[in-house]
This record gives C-alpha cells, sequence and structure tokens, in this order.
C-alpha cells in the first residue's frame, strides 16, 4: 500500500478524491519508538485524500490495527484492538494558504517539501490512541490487587473510603529523634 506520494502526482487528484485502502507493517518502526509496544498486526486503513486547487492536502483515514501491550499491573502481554479515525490538513510548500485559516481544533502542517508521506503521523496516531491503562482478563475479572510488605494498591472507590490517619506510636522511627529539637511542642502531649 502506497503513503507517500509526491505533491505533483496528487495534483491529478484535485477533481475527484484519491481513495486509499490497503494493509501496511508497521510493526518494527511501532516498537522502535515505543518500548511498551510488544507486537503490531499489520495496520489496515482505509480514507481519502482530497486536493485543493491552492496546494492544501485534506486527509481523512480510518486506522485498525490489533497491538500486544504489557498489562500495566502484571506485565503478562496483552491483546489490544484498536479502531479509530483522524484527519489532518497539510499545506503544500508554495501554497499561499495560511496555517491562521483554519480552526483552531483542525491539524494543520505545512509540508518541508514536494512530498506528503503519511507514515509519521499515521504511526503518531496509532501511539497516541493506545490506550494508558491494559488489563488481562483475569485481573479485569479478580478483585485482588497487588501488594506488597508494607504497601498495597488501592482502587480510587477503596482510596477514597480509607482513614489514612497513624497514631504518633505508629510514626516513621526515623522522624523520631526530631521529637528532640522541638521540645516545646512535645510537651502538649
Amino acid at each position: 500500500m502506497k503513503i507517500k506520494w509526491a505533491l505533483n502526482e496528487l495534483k491529478k487528484y484535485q477533481d475527484e478524491p484519491l481513495q486509499i485502502s490497503g494493509t501496511i507493517d508497521f510493526s518494527r518502526s511501532l516498537k522502535e519508538r515505543d518500548a511498551d509496544v510488544i507486537s503490531v498486526e499489520p495496520v489496515d486503513i482505509t480514507g481519502v485524500i482530497e486536493v485543493d486547487k491552492t496546494s492544501v492536502y485534506y486527509v481523512t483515514l480510518r486506522v485498525s490495527t490489533k497491538m500486544t501491550l504489557p498489562s500495566t499491573r502484571s506485565l503478562e502481554p496483552v491483546n489490544v484492538s484498536q479502531s479509530f479515525s483522524f484527519s489532518e490538513v497539510y499545506l503544500g510548500v508554495h501554497s499561499p494558504v495560511d496555517e491562521s485559516e483554519f480552526d483552531k481544533n483542525e491539524i494543520v502542517e505545512r509540508l518541508s517539501d514536494e512530498t506528503l508521506d503519511l507514515r509519521k503521523p499515521i504511526e503518531d496516531a496509532i501511539l497516541t490512541n493506545k490506550p494508558t491503562q491494559v488489563f488481562t482478563e483475569e485481573e479485569l475479572k479478580s478483585e485482588k490487587l497487588p501488594s506488597g510488605k508494607n504497601w498495597k494498591v488501592l482502587t480510587e472507590e477503596k482510596y477514597s473510603e480509607a482513614n489514612f490517619t497513624s497514631s504518633e506510636e505508629e510514626g516513621d522511627p526515623r522522624m523520631a529523634i526530631l521529637k528532640d529539637l522541638f521540645p516545646d511542642n512535645n510537651k502538649n502531649d
């Protein structure tokens, strides 16, 4: 599948948009860019590139893939499906159109040479849409959270219910020596 074009090549699509459809393998480059990515299946891409007579290129794509990422709790591999749309606007090097003419919510980029290469924008979109928390099926079903000596993970709900007051006897023993520095504060106890 082709994802890089010379701008002169795209000029012939001013009357009718260029239809894009196919699969491409980004596995190696995504794993190089993000150490958390264990594997990535080939990426399905569909969409259009619309070309304006003023050298403005409107790209609208639908991207779908499956990634293997480490669980946020156990680091076990977890398969994660991704399917999302994104659109960006590219201005040709000599386009008279200014970036300020577009809505502030639109992603607009001026090209630095006479090519439109979608590899990096597609990779960026895949990594940006990667979930921040990933859990195995067992972790989702289980109420048990990781714990260790003198620590445990709490859900937000349990954290808000917890009462984290401590008595002076339970204080950090390394701080006990500091009590002698302020004898006036100890008289009130």
